[in-house]
This record gives C-alpha cells, structure tokens and sequence, in this order.
C-alpha cells in the first residue's frame, strides 16, 4: 500500500473520519490508531508484523525496567542487553548476507569452509526507522526516568505510526506522546497538509521519476555508453532525485499526519544552498542526523575528550550512518567521505577563526560583506555541492566499482557517446535555484487555496493529485529509502 497509491488513498479516506470522530475517547482512539497503523504495515508483508510487535513490546518493557531500577549496574545491563537485540535485529536483518561474504572470504583464504550457512533473509520494510525510532525512547527514558510512559498500547502507536514508520521522519517520544494524550486538537492547517501533500506528489512523481526513467538509471547502469557530459548531468540528477523522492516522502507524511492530528518534524530544509558540510547535515535528513549526534556521537564522547578524539567520533559516526543505509561496501564509503569531509569542515573553521582572532589581537578589523565576501560564499556553496554530489555517486551506483567507472567516466572528458535530455539539467537548476532563492512556494499556495471552503480545498486537492498521476510515467518507482 504505496503512500502514492490508490489504495492508499481509499484506507485513507476510511480512517480519516474515524480518527475524528474517536479523538475524543482515549482508549477507543489510541486501538484505533494502532489497529490503522498495522493494516498498513501489514499490507507491505503480514509477516513482518510479528518482528515489530515483538520489538515494541522489548521497549515499552525495558523503558519501564529502565524507570524502576535505581541500580545504576543493573540499568546498565539492561541497557547493553536492549541494545544488543535491537542491532542485532537489524544487523541480522539488513547485513547478514553482508557479513556472510565477508565471513567467507576469510574462512578461503585459510582453505576452510564456513561454518556458517547461507540464509534468504529478507528484510522487513522500514525496519531501519522504527528501530531507531524505539531506541531513541528507550535511551531517552534511560537517562531521564521521568520520561517513561507506562501505557502498552501509547508506546507501541508511538513506534508503528503509520505515516512515518516506512521512511520517517524520525519520531521522538517526547514531541509525540503529547500530541497522542490530547483529546481535542487545535484548529488543523489544512492549507498547509494540502500544500505538503501537493509538493510531496510533485518531487516524487513528476520530478523524481521523470530524472531516473530519463538518465539516472541508464547513466549509473551503463555510463561507458553515455557521453562525460552526459554522466555529468547523470550525476547531478541523481542528487536532485534522491531529494526530491526523499523530501518528497517526507512531504507526504507530514501531510497525512497534519490532517490526522500529528505535527510530524521537518525532516529537509533547503539543503542544496548549504555553504558548509556541517550546514548540509543541519538541512539534511534532519531527524536522522539529530539522531546520530544525540545517541552515536555524544555517546561516543563527542567532543569533549580533545581534538582527535572529536575527529575520529565524527568519522566513526558518519561511517556508522553510511553503512545503517545499507549492507554494501559503497555505503560505507559514502559515509567516510562525509566524515573526513566534516572534519576537514571543521579545521577550516578553526583555522579561520584563529587567524581573525590574530589579526583582531593586533588590531586589524575584517571588512565586512563586499565582493570578497561574495566569491568567498559562493567558492564555499560551489565546494560544497560538489562535494555531495561526488559522494552520491557511492550511495546511489550498483556498488563501489560501478561508482569509480561513473567517476572516471566523468573525468575522460570524452564527448563520445550517448548523450542526455535538456530537461534532465533544467529540472536539476531548478531543483538547485529554488533552493539558493529560498523559494518553497508555500506563500503562493496559500495565497491561492485558503480562500476556498474546506470541502473545495479537498476536491481541489484530489484534482491536483490526478493531473499530477496523469503527468507522471506509469508504475512510479518505489521510494529510495524503503529498501533502508
């Protein structure tokens, strides 16, 4: 059941009264909003429910444990003991074939078998966000106990809701349960659920499937049949399709929740007009990031065990990050070039800041703005976009090697070769300029659909979805990130 689909459409339109009319009677609407929630998941694999029920309940129980034990030994063994299920569930799940091959080659090389045998092991869909999404309450209350919730059935709606439970964004306990206890909900934004609905439908469906039906898959399967500039163009409409399905996604989401009762986080905002890789990460994937420096990184020590110490965290959490999308080598490569990128981020800025103390200590004052400060900031935005664009090439190519063949390809400079769609690289600006001009569209939407009465702004909306479907190619793609 496709958030894009019909289907989906028709489930929807059953719950949404229900989730009105019931808001009001506490126990009635959280078994409702459950019971909705796992038909959707179901509807991908009935299978896979066991696992996340399974998963929901270890969390409620060890949050509970975690609650009630002033033994500081004791907390500590139930939290190693919680953890190691649930990344050893999703290692099982999502690296075993990964660590299968790896395991193997080993065992050749000593000219022994492997012990181990070869599973089909299939991974269930958005296994990767709900664990994290129930990690983070289970941390959360261990280092606070007074945010534990004691109610079963809140904590497993917390963790299976169905608008983000596939792809995000990343939920937190503590801005969700709220809004799950209120009976009465303030007067919904429906102008705003509509505009996300509409945006998310555009990105996905006009934007991103046109640039992979059109470039991307052919160039990243076969870039030794397309010309450099060709795989060029390739490249940065890989970097505009994975926004755009992605935000597209989150979009979606965050409407269907808004008209449910929900202010889901922003998950992207405005990420190509970052002039720093520090500030991509800011802008990108937001709730994800959020949660590798609350539960990886400053776990890890952060910052606060010296220079090196902070350098090695940020490479081993953006490694880490890389290799949670998926089991491939290319991952974990992506992940890399975005840790040493930070920490080359970082030492500029350090750099830079003592240089413009030393020049204030003899009394030397920067000037401000002018032409100098304009290259500066668009060298920085240059850099940067390149730099992401570059490290896209491992996440979004077959494997590592295919990723060096798209790379080398680029730097043949060979004109040779199939070559690519103009509206390709005018898509690509656009999705680029919009963001440099800090142009979302939202005001315009408003301005143009407020006026009208709910009833129209809804058959309004179906309309827009219609030509939107209509303008799209046929059998739209699955979201990139549901195979994380």
């Amino acid at each position: 059941m496709n958030i894009t689909s019909f289907e989906f459409a028709l489930f929807f339109a059953a719950i949404l009264p229900l989730n009105w009319i019931l808001r009001r009677f506490a126990g009635p609407y959280r078994l409702f909003l459950l019971v909705a929630s796992y038909v959707f998941y179901a509807s991908f694999n009935a299978k896979f429910l066991l696992i996340l029920l399974v998963f929901s309940f270890l969390t409620w129980f060890f949050a509970v444990v975690f609650a009630e034990t002033s033994d500081i030994r004791f907390r500590r063994f139930c939290l190693i003991l919680y953890a190691a299920f649930s990344l050893g569930m999703l290692v099982f799940f999502k690296y075993y074939e990964m660590l299968y091959i790896s395991a193997d080659w080993v065992f050749r090389l000593f000219s022994a078998g492997n012990p181990v045998p070869l599973l089909d092991v299939i991974m269930p869909i958005g296994i990767s966000f709900f664990t994290f999404q129930g990690m983070s309450y289970a941390i959360d209350v261990y280092r606070d106990p007074a945010k534990v919730e004691r109610s079963l059935v809140e904590v497993f709606c917390f963790i299976a809701f169905f608008p983000t439970i596939l792809s995000g964004p990343i939920l937190r306990a503590g801005n969700f349960l709220p809004q799950l206890k209120k009976a009465r909900v303030e007067r919904v934004d429906f102008t705003r659920a509509f505009y996300l609905l509409t945006r998310g439908l555009l990105k996905k469906i006009i934007i991103s499937s046109y640039l992979s039906e059109h470039i991307v898959r052919t160039t990243f399967g076969a870039p030794e049949g397309f010309s450099s500039a060709a795989v060029l163009v390739g490249v940065l409409s890989y970097a505009a399709q994975i926004y755009c399905d992605f935000s597209g996604y989150s979009d979606l989401a965050q409407g269907v929740a808004l008209l449910m009762g929900f202010d889901v986080p922003d998950n992207f905002n405005l990420p190509y007009s970052s002039r720093s890789l520090r500030d991509f990460w800011r802008r990108w994937h937001i709730t994800f990031s959020l949660w590798l420096r609350d539960y990886l990184y400053i776990s890890l020590g952060g910052n606060r065990k010296g220079r090196v110490r902070k350098y090695l965290n940020l490479v081993t959490t953006m490694a880490l990050g890389g290799l949670w999308h998926g089991a491939a080598y290319n991952f974990l490569i992506w992940g890399f070039i975005h840790g040493f990128g930070l920490v080359a981020n970082h030492l500029v800025v350090e750099f830079r800041a003592a240089r413009a103390a030393a020049r204030a200590a003899k009394g030397l004052v920067p000037a401000a703005g002018g032409f100098g400060a304009a290259v500066w900031s668009g060298a920085c935005w240059l850099t940067t976009f390149s730099y992401v664009c570059v490290a896209w090439v491992f996440f979004g190519a077959e494997d590592a090697g295919k990723a060096v063949d798209v790379l080398s390809r680029i730097a043949a400079l060979d004109p040779s070769g199939a070559g690519f769609r103009p509206a390709c690289l005018i898509l690509v600006v656009l999705v680029v300029a919009m963001q440099l001009a800090n142009f979302t569209g939202k005001d315009a939407f408003r301005k143009g659909f407020e006026w009208l009465p709910f009833p129209l702004q809804g058959a309004a909306l179906g309309l827009v979805a219609a030509c939107i479907l209509k303008l799209g190619p046929d059998g739209v793609l699955p979201f990139i990130y549901f195979q994380f």
